[in-house]
């Protein structure tokens, strides 16, 4: 039985628990040993997947990082007022 014929036969909603099943049954398990490594090779997979979408989100988010720093820097050039908040201001009393 593949990953998904059991997630779909059990109703689960991922793979990491069949995984972790299988980790449980551990040799007392009736899968073969080339259907462990095909469902830890599936595991491995849709870690990495999910790491490659993690790591492409930091990225977006280190240039809009980038791009707002840019954007504020060119404001307090064009208009002469100090848009970031310095160490040890004061705040203005309402």
């Amino acid at each position: 039985m593949t990953l998904q014929e059991a997630k779909l036969t059990y109703n689960i909603k991922s793979y990491t628990a069949i995984l972790n099943l299988l980790r449980q049954e551990g040799e007392n398990s009736d899968l073969s040993d080339d259907m462990k490594s095909k469902a830890n090779a599936a595991g491995n997979g849709q870690e990495d997947a999910e790491k490659k979408a993690l790591r492409q989100a930091l990225e977006e988010a280190q240039l809009k990082i980038k791009a707002l720093n840019t954007l504020i820097d060119v404001a307090e050039d064009q208009f002469k007022i100090p848009i970031r908040k310095k160490p040890g201001a004061k705040q203005s009393k309402p």
